[in-house]
């Protein structure tokens, strides 16, 4: 099913005068979401605790007000893409699966074929309308070297513009020196790497967030209310307080939700962990800034947009709806909004350039 070609401010109502938007200016968003063939979610082993976990939080919340009459048809298809993409104004998805179960507790050869064939099937949703869609791959992390070759084949041979990982491999995260080859790899490739949120592990929803006798609550504080913000915080710092950052001067992370709480606490960072105390070769806010790009992710405040902006520099900020979980009708207001708070060559590279760089697609 392809689609005419979208110029997204051909969409948005404008009013005359400094505040309106430039007539080819074209929408890149970078978190949209899809789901796996149903035979593909079939081969998550059951009996594996951390995807009975997973399970759990999914089917927890699942009837959240909203999601249910937005989400989940979009999700399972029932309402295509394309045409919230025309009526919203979106040029380009960047898709990845929404996933709250990873293959990070598998074994490595069972997670490498899973892995495979789930890429594989991302390439066929992408190739529905390879201008209007990309893609990011998934790996086997607990397995490095193979990890590392499927990354080279999604991107080399199938057109991949990067890789997605959900939480933690196993509990474990990526700093461990375990995975300098498959990082040594995006660097190489030039390719970013996604750090999206994941189901806690479960000693950690124990210990932090569970309410005895409200699942749902207890849910919802471990994931989109609180944890799973927090959790991507700590990775990326881990990385950069570790030294991977450092080792892998050359690697690109992006992060969601407006930095994943990060913005509000750069400065912060840059005082409690000096350079001279802990031996670093740059400051945290450094590393970041240099390293770490952040996807607005459906988290429309013009407030805090401008924060983002402060903290990591227009460079670094991008446009995502984190479609379909957040609705794509509300991209006309909030550019609205933001037009009239931030500079229009700004807003340009946060709704398309930067992306276009980053992940080297064309609008």
């Amino acid at each position: 099913m392809a689609s005419r070609d979208v110029t997204s401010a051909e969409h948005i109502e404008r009013s005359e005068g400094e505040n309106s938007l430039p007539n080819d200016l074209k929408i890149i968003v970078v978190e949209e979401h899809t789901l796996a063939p149903p035979h593909l979610t079939a081969k998550f082993p059951t009996s594996d605790p951390t995807i009975q976990l997973a399970a759990w939080h999914a089917k927890t919340t699942l009837d959240y007000p909203g999601f249910k009459e937005y989400g989940v048809p979009r999700l399972m298809g029932k309402i295509p893409r394309l045409e919230d993409m025309d009526q919203d104004g979106i040029a380009v998805q960047v898709l990845s699966r929404a996933a709250s179960m990873n293959t990070g507790s598998m074994e490595g050869e069972a997670a490498t074929a899973l892995c495979r064939e789930l890429n594989d099937a991302m390439a066929k949703q992408r190739d529905v309308d390879p201008a209007r869609f990309k893609a990011l791959c998934e790996l086997p992390w607990q397995a490095p070297k193979l990890a590392a070759q499927e990354l080279r084949r999604c991107v080399q041979q199938m057109g991949f513009v990067g890789a997605m990982l959900h939480g933690s491999v196993g509990g474990r995260f990526l700093d461990d020196p375990e995975f300098d080859e498959p990082l040594s790899a995006f660097e190489e490739l030039d390719v970013p790497l996604y750090l999206h949120p994941g189901v806690p592990p479960k000693a950690v929803i124990d210990a932090y967030y569970t309410m005895p006798g409200k699942n749902g609550i207890t849910a919802m504080l471990a994931s989109a209310g609180w944890g799973w913000h927090s959790e991507v915080a700590i990775h990326v710092l881990r990385l950069a307080t570790s030294g991977t950052l450092d080792r892998h001067q050359k690697l690109k992370i992006v992060v969601g939700h407006q930095g994943e709480m990060l913005p509000i606490m750069m400065e912060r960072l840059g005082e409690m962990f000096h350079p001279e105390a802990f031996g670093f070769k740059r400051t945290v806010p450094e590393m970041l800034r240099s390293q770490v790009w952040i996807a607005i992710s459906g988290m429309f405040s013009v407030q805090v947009t401008e924060l983002s902006v402060k903290a990591f520099g227009a460079d670094r900020v991008l446009f995502a709806v984190d479609y379909p979980m957040i609705s794509s009708e509300g991209v006309t207001e909030f550019l609205k909004e933001l037009s009239q708070a931030l500079p229009p060559e700004v807003l340009r590279k946060i709704c398309q350039t930067n992306s276009e760089e980053l992940f080297k697609v064309k609008a």
